[in-house]
């Protein structure tokens, strides 16, 4: 069966072109794919196409049945209430730390997040993470392979620490502040 990190390869030898957009959907110009998608809808295709639909439809009706979702999919701000109630779920798992093939959700204070998948992890010292991941974004991240005036999917860097129990979310990128989040690490099951 493919990894995630596999299917984020094959991905990557594509030919395809990509913007930041919350309309969420795929279309064909030039014979090439035009991925039109925002970082949770590109997490929740990513998921689709590697074989987790028990985990998108086991959270799609937990959501639900919270009055959670009104759209087909997930905000990042969902995951602090799907950790709340993490135990009534099978299909996720939410972890202490990422692993190569994870998801990481950032909530901010006020509400809005970004999610992303975890490369590789780069170094991980005391209070220090530095990951290679993959997103869909409006902001490239350090040693990102979009250009500073390109959106959409990419690979990049960015860095996340801890001090005094709190989470601190760098994207790398010099035009946005080191901000203060709740961040989450989550497997899907298949």
């Amino acid at each position: 069966m493919q990894t995630n990190i596999d299917f984020f390869y094959n991905l990557s030898k594509q030919d395809f072109v990509s913007e930041y957009n919350h309309s969420n959907y795929i279309d064909k110009i030039g014979g090439k794919n035009f991925f039109h998608m925002d970082c949770s809808g590109f997490v929740h295709w990513c998921l689709a196409q590697m074989g987790y639909k028990r985990a998108l439809v086991e959270l799609r009706s937990f959501l639900r049945q919270n009055d959670f979702i009104k759209i087909n999919r997930f905000f990042c701000k969902d995951f602090a209430f799907i950790h709340e109630h993490k135990n009534k779920l099978n299909y996720w798992q939410f972890i202490d730390s990422p692993i190569s093939g994870s998801i990481m959700v950032v909530v901010f204070p006020d509400g809005n997040g970004h999610c992303m998948f975890v490369d590789d992890i780069i170094s991980n010292n005391k209070n220090k993470l530095c990951l290679h991941i993959i997103d869909s974004t409006r902001h490239p991240h350090k040693n990102d392979t979009r250009t500073d005036n390109e959106t959409g999917i990419g690979f990049g860097e960015i860095e996340i620490t801890t001090k005094n129990g709190n989470w601190f979310y760098d994207s790398g990128n010099q035009h946005l502040p080191i901000r203060k989040a709740e961040i989450y690490f989550v497997l899907p099951k298949r």
